[in-house]
């Protein structure tokens, strides 16, 4: 007895299978119900049923004796058949009319107006005269309904009775049977899960039940074996989160920022040791609450932190940040940034837990003001040299119109060459052809030598004026490039140089397929200078060989290695050391009395290639030839 007792009690407390026993109570006397009115309604149904066939009954047994009782009209015998029907149950009345509709016998009584609950069958009565029907009457039988109900309501008192006894019997039987069978396993399994949520994961779950095929794999089983799945993960995940949060914290630490963890609705602020010593406290000289954090925050920060804090407070933000000055121990102030974030909220999105770091950057931040000030100074030197600037380009300007007017003055020069120098000197030229033509004769050897001189140096000085106009055309001269086919150019000038040399053996080598881009007219002017300075300088060689390629060289100008055209001869070829005087104008590494020319057509060359963006360069050594090599710009 004392074994049953704590079985009872439980029984009693359990609210669950209460609920179920409840609940199975009102389904089964909704059901009960149900299947009463059915029950009542087909034996109501039944009742009337057979009250109708004893109705038909009467038709089947008394219409003939009582169509010949009624033919003789013996009232006597129709009365006494009457009554023997009225012996059947539930009859009312019975009566006979006669084929007037008179009512010539009667049984029973009729109570009220004979309607109601109640239920009348008519049938004719027909005897057999000269063997053909002949009507006579009817028999009107009326049985009343009230013991059909009379009995209907005995029935449902039993019926109603029987049923909430078993229904009673039923849910009291489920719920002992709830109880012993998941009841009392569900609270342990609450309770197991419990300590789970305490953190005591050390046992796994096992229920009081015998071992059994049934028992292994029912759902109490599941449920078991889903807990310790569960304790399990549950056993890792707190392991994970632990050795996270060691990693977190280090890390954190390591790396120099202090973690705060604020608790809006206590309003308890968790300080780490590192946030502390960052300030110079120790671990235990600072309370964990958010005064601590009001009392060191500058008084100018405060302000717009606790603004900021109260946007995360109204869930208008889910983000802290701020750089702030804060109080260290020794009473100096230090740089911190200072970063949160919302992490948990209410049901109406105001935060109630946020956290967030602290990092020291007063470093960071001397350095940039000191960058600062040094962009100060730097947009100083800027307008300085915006300034400089400007009076180098109001200089610049001004040697642009010099240069100008030097170039008019140039032109000027060249025009004056053209014109007034040509004048004296084709009078000289005249005078000395007039001498000779008509004192010829009269001259000994050394004055025809003289005159011959004279005619020379006259016509020397045409070719230089002639150079330098040139050259001061071509320098001055627009330019209009386009592609061109450089081999075919250098074969037209060479044809032309061959011409002025129609006594000598000279092998010209174009190479094919070379082009460029640039003006035509100035280009074809470096190429004749170029091949007409060879042919000039092989005059001692037979045959003479001159090449036009192009080779990878180095040029002088950057040390770097260039595609450069070339002109190379077997001539007479010049000492490396004067070759700064190559391209200078009326400048000449030979006499002229060894080689003709101006000494400008290097000089010519030079100012073209420079115009092309290019360089010039030459590579010699005496009696072995020279090379002439140069660049122009590629095409865009």
């Amino acid at each position: 007895m004392d074994m049953t007792r704590p079985w009872l009690h439980n029984l009693a407390g359990a609210r669950l299978g209460r609920r179920l026993a409840v609940l199975i109570l009102l389904f089964s006397s909704v059901v009960t119900l149900v299947s009463t009115v059915l029950q009542l309604a087909l034996e109501y149904r039944r009742d009337v049923h057979d009250i109708a066939g004893q109705l038909e009954q009467i038709h089947a047994s008394y219409a003939d004796s009582l169509a010949s009782s009624l033919w003789i009209t013996s009232t006597r015998d129709l009365q006494l058949q009457l009554q023997g029907i009225m012996r059947l149950p539930d009859l009312q009345y019975v009566d006979v009319t006669n084929e007037q509709g008179q009512t010539v016998a009667r049984a029973g009584k009729v109570r009220g107006n004979g309607e109601g609950d109640v239920l009348a069958r008519e049938f004719p009565l027909y005897y057999q005269h000269r063997e053909r029907p002949v009507y006579i009457g009817k028999v009107r039988a009326v049985a009343s309904l009230e013991g059909a109900w009379q009995r209907l309501r005995d029935k449902v008192v039993t019926i109603l009775i029987a049923q909430t006894i078993k229904t009673f019997l039923v849910s009291l039987f489920i719920l002992v049977l709830f109880q012993w069978l998941v009841g009392r396993h569900l609270k342990k399994i609450a309770a197991y899960s419990d300590r789970l949520f305490a953190g005591h994961l050390e046992q796994p779950l096992a229920l009081e039940r015998p071992p059994s095929a049934h028992n292994t794999h029912d759902e109490l089983a599941q449920v078991v074996a889903a807990l310790n799945a569960m304790r399990l993960r549950l056993a890792a995940s707190f392991q994970q989160v632990r050795d996270s949060e060691f990693r977190w914290q280090h890390a954190l630490e390591g790396a120099g920022h202090g973690v705060w963890d604020y608790h809006v609705l206590t309003g308890e602020v968790i300080y780490s040791k590192r946030w502390k010593e960052m300030l110079g406290y120790r671990e235990d000289e600072l309370p964990n609450h958010l005064d601590t954090y009001q009392r060191l925050a500058h008084p100018d920060d405060l302000r717009t932190a606790m603004r900021l804090l109260e946007a995360n407070f109204n869930g208008s933000s889910k983000t802290y940040a701020i750089e702030q000055r804060m109080r260290c121990k020794d009473g100096s102030w230090k740089w911190i940034v200072a970063r949160g974030m919302v992490v948990e909220q209410d049901a109406q999105g105001h935060a109630t837990r946020i956290i967030g770091t602290h990092t020291d950057f007063s470093e960071r931040r001397a350095a940039e003001e000191a960058m600062s000030k040094l962009l100060e100074q730097t947009e100083h030197a800027r307008a300085e040299l915006r300034e400089a600037n400007d009076t180098m380009e109001a200089q610049v300007r001004e040697r642009t119109a010099q240069l100008r007017q030097a170039n008019a003055e140039l032109e000027a020069f060249s025009y004056s060459v053209s014109h007034d120098l040509r004048s004296p000197l084709r009078g000289i030229a005249g005078w000395a052809q007039a001498l000779e033509e008509d004192y010829g004769e009269r001259l000994d050897d050394t004055a025809r030598l003289y005159l011959a001189r004279v005619q020379g140096e006259a016509g020397r000085m045409g070719q230089l004026i002639d150079g330098m106009l040139e050259l001061s055309r071509l320098g001055r001269a627009a330019l209009n490039r386009r592609p061109l086919d450089l081999s075919a150019l250098a074969a037209s000038a060479a044809a032309r140089v061959r011409e002025g040399y129609p006594d000598r053996r000279i092998e010209l080598d174009i190479a094919p397929g070379l082009h460029a881009w640039g003006d035509r007219a100035l280009l074809e002017a470096v190429l004749h200078n170029l091949l007409e300075n060879a042919c000039k300088f092989s005059a001692m060689r037979d045959p003479a060989q001159i090449a036009f390629g192009r080779a990878l060289a180095t040029d002088p100008a950057t040390g770097q290695p260039a595609h450069a055209w070339f002109v190379r001869d077997n001539g007479a070829g010049f000492d490396m050391r004067h070759a700064h005087k190559l391209f200078g104008v009326f400048q000449r590494l030979h006499k002229a009395s060894e080689f003709a020319g101006s000494g400008i057509g290097l000089a010519t060359v030079q100012r073209i290639v420079q115009r092309h963006g290019g360089h010039v360069w030459a590579h010699a050594a005496p009696d072995a030839g020279a090379t002439f090599y140069f660049t122009l710009e590629d095409a865009p």
